[in-house]
């Protein structure tokens, strides 16, 4: 529909000439394909097919010993942690049962709490292939790093970028390091994948001002959530916001400059011959299709969201003893505080993080400034596995690693940094900037300018180590987003925003890639030509550095699993790195001089292909397998305690304990290396039931690791440690006391720890003993369930602090600094002052008593007792909302009960005299709920999208 321009207000023509400066309305597809060559079939599929080659040869270089044999990935969490995780799920789908309670772990947890478990995500339907699981691992798992490579590609053709551009932008990011490593990580995989199309639909949102498009990024929201990355969530809708802002501020710019215009009615020739939109309609305001799609988001998610939340609230992430955020501050002066308390509001925002606590957790895998080399000169800072040559574990500042490497791929980085603007230019292109610039900052972590000054005061003033004036984080990206962002402190890990960071500089490349076909690439090409001389020089002075290196390498220690540190094949590998730099940096010189203008049609094809050469060669030996044989093959120790129980009666159920994984591995690891070392650490983890290995054995573990504990929990197992005994590595182990409380039958130590509180099974139980693993059997245990006469009543902890649940911790279990006899006498936190009328019982009497489990299922466990006195049942699994307790007495039809906060963490139910069956029942309210919002909304949306595909449909066909 055209306007003619008398007719316009000035008003509208002011809002149209913008829209044109600015290309804020939808934009439309370039009628070239390839730097100015016309649309021509057979042009099209040479095209496409170089852009499939491209995608596909990275991903079979890198995944191709996995989906083309019958090994699987065995390296960190991808093998000890999602994969036995992921398979405890699917056997609960299996048995009809929806996974909503744990009862393998810590006694207990809630399932969809931990969104790792990422239970009801959409692509979990994979699963449900007629295949292995092993081989439904794996798809699931690649599928995502494809699903990365397609949602980079639609991104940059959203923003007409052209084919090969695109698919530049696509290779680079899904097989860059930063998402690539994410294999063992799946769900930040799945956050990753995810975010190139919650960027697209958030253009479409904020330039279109499309209400439909603020759906889809809801959609693409709610997704992440679901596969188990709610940070990438937030980060996405922090994006989304700082587009919206920088739209707002070029069109107030350039309403500025076009108003003396169109006032004196110069201009108006050139107005485009559009139909405006209705800019003035509050539903196309950007704020309001922001926030409905982050109602969105909340509602098709909520079925996860509401469990979490409420999880979130007891979990050690919420623990802190000083205000970490200033949304704590109020909550903190809430509290009540003894006199001598030393926390206080600045020792949370600007000291060190508490050490144990989550505040510190916030900041580890925090990648240092040193390593943004690694972005230019694949893996400069040296291999960490599988035989240890990462010399940068020598830098005494050097933390964690989260990914081993940053590379992207340098034709990339550098096109992406030729066009990197932070003012002027699109409103795309400097949001691509802000956000790589922004995520690469966040990214540091806790490198930040309280880091600085502590370096300057320790190397320079030589102050001590200890002696800080400011926590090393302040100052940092990171910190900031800690501090003022609500509920950022439940997060951890800034390595993980280098993601974004990957995403914007690829991006970025694809804009330069085509815009090299219009402009002489003088500044790109003289930028190249530095870096291929700064190249050579650094190999050059590689060859002299060798006596050097080699006295220097001897202060590098072993690494724990993959031994001695490789001098030799680091100092090889650094060379191989600034070399690998030097020539691909000259090939690219080349290609954009002479010799690229003689053939520009196949410029970018050969860029291309030349990238994702590179990114196979240079980030492939991350992706670590191992033949399937080694998953099935039995855990020793496991088959052990399976043997030993089919000989004692009753069947009745019992917890395992592993000691601390500090400094705990086989001795011979750090003293020789071996290129097998990954398959050797995954077997011994197997073997040892680490961290999650137990759940595919039906093991129940008081101590398993995961991505969020209950804070009581975790309250009683520090207070069990500072009462416990040392094993010779130093490394403190609960008491005896809690342990047999929580009904640990079996515990698994070094071969050195002699723990006097149990019988040690000689090693000629297990069929093929474990490298330094003892296995101990604890006749003390205490049953899963037991009866108690003597009830002591307490009032209730609310909105307590770590110290007032650490002191209430040591009353219940260690009152007197002595360990407190729990089989006699139970600690009840109520309101209710006499739950129990309790009175010793003789024990002639109490050897009459009965108590025992007939059902032990995760949402439902049965006992009968048999009390002569009214008693209190105590459960040893952890007390949670949603549990409710029914009792049948005689016969009698079952009425419900309360269930009582017990010795802190376990559940009791008071019961009179005479013969009882106790049915406990897992119903969490905010799981339906939250099924209900998400049922309906996904419902809404389908409705929705059908809808708009009928009147489509309909338009074309009449």
């Amino acid at each position: 529909m055209c306007f003619p321009q008398d007719k316009l207000s000035s008003g509208v023509r002011l809002f149209i000439l913008a829209d044109e400066r600015l290309n804020l309305m939808e934009r439309p597809r370039s009628a070239k394909l390839e730097f100015g060559m016309s649309e021509r079939f057979p042009f099209v599929w040479r095209t496409f097919a170089v852009i499939a080659l491209a995608i596909l040869g990275p991903f079979l270089w890198c995944f191709g010993s996995a989906m083309c044999t019958d090994r699987g990935f065995a390296f960190r969490d991808a093998a000890h942690f999602y994969y036995p995780l992921f398979e405890w799920t699917n056997r609960q789908w299996a048995s009809g049962q929806i996974p909503l309670w744990n009862p393998q772990e810590n006694c207990g947890l809630p399932v969809l709490a931990d969104g790792t478990s990422s239970v009801f995500y959409p692509g979990k339907l994979v699963f449900a292939l007629p295949l292995s699981y092993a081989w439904n691992f794996k798809l699931y798992t690649t599928l995502h790093v494809l699903l990365a490579a397609a949602a980079a590609y639609v991104l940059a053709r959203r923003w007409n970028a052209s084919p090969c551009a695109a698919g530049l932008a696509a290779v680079s990011y899904a097989f860059g390091g930063n998402v690539l490593f994410q294999y063992c990580n799946v769900v930040y995989l799945v956050g990753a994948a995810w975010l190139p199309l919650a960027l697209a639909a958030a253009d479409r949102t904020l330039v279109a001002r499309s209400w439909r498009g603020a759906l889809l990024l809801g959609a693409v929201l709610a997704l992440m959530v679901l596969g188990g990355d709610p940070q990438m969530a937030y980060h996405a809708g922090l994006l989304a916001t700082v587009y919206g802002g920088l739209l707002w501020h070029s069109e107030r710019r350039v309403r500025r400059s076009i108003e003396p215009r169109v006032a004196s009615g110069a201009g108006t020739a050139s107005v485009p011959r559009v139909s405006p939109r209705p800019r003035s309609r509050r539903t196309h305001n950007r704020f309001v299709l922001l926030s409905l799609a982050a109602i969105t988001a909340g509602i098709l998610s909520a079925i996860q969201v509401l469990p979490s939340s409420e999880w979130s609230r007891q979990s050690g992430r919420a623990a802190y003893r000083s205000p970490r955020s200033i949304y704590e501050i109020p909550a903190y002066l809430a509290r009540s505080r003894p006199e001598n308390d030393r926390n206080s509001i600045v020792q949370g925002m600007f000291g060190a993080p508490e050490p144990g606590m989550h505040h510190e957790h916030i900041y580890h895998f925090s990648v240092g400034p040193w390593r943004l080399a690694e972005l230019a000169w694949p893996n400069c800072s040296g291999q960490m596995f599988p035989v240890h040559r990462r010399w940068a574990n020598a830098v005494s500042a050097e933390g964690r690693v989260w990914t081993p490497s940053l590379y992207l791929g340098l034709v990339p980085l550098l096109l992406g940094l030729s066009v990197w603007r932070l003012r002027g230019g699109p409103p795309a292109v400097r949001w691509l900037s802000w956000a790589s610039l922004l995520a690469t900052l966040a990214g540091l972590g806790g490198y930040g300018a309280g880091w600085l000054l502590q370096e300057f005061r320790c190397s320079v003033l030589g102050a001590r180590a200890d002696d800080m004036m400011i926590g090393w984080p302040v100052g940092g990206l990171y910190w900031l987003l800690v501090v003022f962002l609500p509920g950022y402190a439940y997060f951890r890990y800034p390595a993980k925003l280098f993601v974004i960071a990957a995403l914007g500089l690829s991006q970025l490349a694809a804009i330069a890639l085509d815009r090299l076909g219009r402009n002489e690439p003088t500044t790109l090409r003289r930028w190249t030509l530095g870096f291929v001389v700064v190249s050579t020089a650094a190999y050059l002075a590689g060859w002299l550095l060798e006596p050097a290196w080699s006295e220097w390498a001897r202060h590098v220690r072993p690494d724990v699993i993959y031994g001695p540190f490789d001098a030799a094949g680091s100092l090889t590998g650094l060379r191989a790195s600034l070399l690998h730099g030097a020539l691909l940096g000259a090939l690219f010189w080349g290609l954009l001089g002479e010799a690229g203008r003689r053939s520009p049609r196949w410029l970018a094809p050969a860029l291309l292909l030349l990238t994702a050469a590179d990114v196979s060669i240079s980030n492939g030996w991350m992706v670590l397998t191992a033949p399937h044989t080694d998953w099935t093959e039995p855990s020793s120790i496991a088959e052990c305690i399976a043997k030993r129980e089919s000989r004692e009666e009753g069947g009745q159920p019992f917890r395992v304990f592993r000691g601390s994984r500090r400094h705990w591995h086989p001795p011979q690891w750090p003293r020789r290396s071996s290129p097998e070392r990954h398959r050797d650490s995954f077997r011994w983890d197997r073997q040892t039931l680490y961290p999650k290995y137990h759940l595919e054995n039906g093991l129940a573990v008081v101590e398993a690791y995961g991505s969020s504990s209950s804070y009581d929990y975790l309250a009683v197992l520090g207070a069990a440690r500072r009462y416990g005994w040392r094993r010779p590595d130093s490394v403190a182990e609960p008491s005896p006391a809690v342990l047999n409380a929580l009904g640990v039958k079996y515990l698994i130590f070094p071969d050195d720890a002699g723990y006097s509180h149990a019988e040690r099974l000689p090693r000629a139980a297990c069929q093929s003993p474990v490298p330094n693993a003892a296995l101990w059997h604890n006749p003390a245990a205490y049953p899963r369930a037991w009866i108690v006469h003597q009830v002591v009543t307490v009032p209730p902890l609310l909105h307590a602090s770590p110290d007032q649940v650490a002191r209430r911790t040591r009353q219940v279990f260690f009152p007197g600094d002595a360990p407190y006899d729990l089989r006699s006498t139970a600690v009840v936190e109520s309101d209710v002052k006499r739950p129990l009328d309790s009175s010793p019982m003789p024990l002639e009497t109490a050897a009459e008593e009965r108590c025992q489990v007939v059902l032990n299922e995760p949402q439902r466990v049965e006992i009968d007792a048999e009390l002569q006195q009214p008693g209190l049942l105590v459960v040893s699994d952890l007390f949670y909302p949603g549990w409710n307790a029914e009792v049948s007495t005689d016969g009698e039809p079952a009425t419900s009960v309360q269930v009582f906060r017990t010795n802190r963490i376990m559940r009791g139910v008071a019961l009179p005299s005479g013969q009882h069956r106790i049915t406990f029942v897992y119903r969490p309210p905010l799981f339906y709920a939250g099924a209900a919002l998400s049922v309906l909304g996904w419902i809404a949306l389908g409705l929705v999208l059908i809808r708009r595909w009928f009147r489509s449909t309909l338009s074309r066909v009449l």
